[in-house]
């Protein structure tokens, strides 16, 4: 069923052009940080409507203002490059059925992808996990990529209320109330994947409860200081 009419700011308005900056910043840091590769993409709502701004057919490293498309969540056009991502509907329907849910990130992240074919998941080794469940993050268990609305729709199911998903020898799709959460939360998530494998080496991990990740979640949050770090790292490497 069609969606309300868009009634929201224009592509080229200057009220979006804040945001746009920020969603190619965000794809230059997870591609500086090593987290994607010539696949992947980011988006982020337009506030207070069903549509957002996401990433042409580019990789997160080549993104830049003009390389950008705006869809409402029916997937229709709405502005800019006229090559939207395969996977748009991994963005729309996260969005449609999480009103809260401000961006979403999707990774082939080689952590996430290995977590993602690992018996057990990826389970909390760290408190960079207290977004987590003391499970770990779900996994989406189909195979194939997510470019239909069917297939959107059963990510997001897969999903539910938690901040991520692991997608079955695929990678990852990460939710956040901002963007910056969402790029920080992704990497995060590579984190806590790297430590993981790493712990195995060891023994067995002693993997964190859902009393101690609910301690970290009570401890304050500072959001803008690793922003302004990968930030900082990420145009320090474009500099000329």
């Amino acid at each position: 069923m069609a969606g309300t009419p868009y009634n929201g700011p224009a592509f080229d308005s200057g009220e979006l052009k804040d945001l746009k900056q920020k969603l190619v910043d965000g794809c230059h840091i997870l591609d500086h940080e090593g987290i994607t590769d010539g696949f992947g993409h980011v988006s982020v709502r337009v506030p207070g409507s069903e549509a957002f701004l996401t990433l042409a057919g580019v990789s997160p490293g080549c993104a830049t203002l003009e390389r950008l498309v705006m869809l409402d969540f029916d997937g229709r056009y709405l502005g800019g490059e006229k090559s939207p991502p395969y996977e748009w509907p991994i963005h729309a329907c996260i969005m449609r059925a999480r009103p809260e849910v401000m961006s979403v990130c999707h990774t082939h992240s080689k952590w996430s992808s290995l977590f993602s074919i690992v018996k057990g998941g990826l389970r909390p080794v760290h408190m960079y996990a207290k977004f987590l469940p003391a499970a770990g993050p779900p996994i989406y268990p189909a195979s194939g990529l997510i470019g239909t609305v069917e297939r959107g729709t059963a990510l997001a199911s897969a999903l539910k209320d938690s901040a991520a998903v692991l997608l079955r020898a695929h990678g990852d799709a990460v939710v956040g109330a901002s963007l910056e959460q969402a790029i920080l939360r992704t990497i995060q998530v590579a984190f806590l994947g790297q430590l993981a494998h790493m712990a195995v080496a060891h023994g067995e991990p002693l993997y964190m409860s859902e009393e101690e990740l609910a301690t970290f979640s009570a401890e304050p949050a500072f959001l803008a200081r690793p922003w302004e770090y990968y930030l900082s790292r990420a145009r320090e490497h474009r500099s000329p």
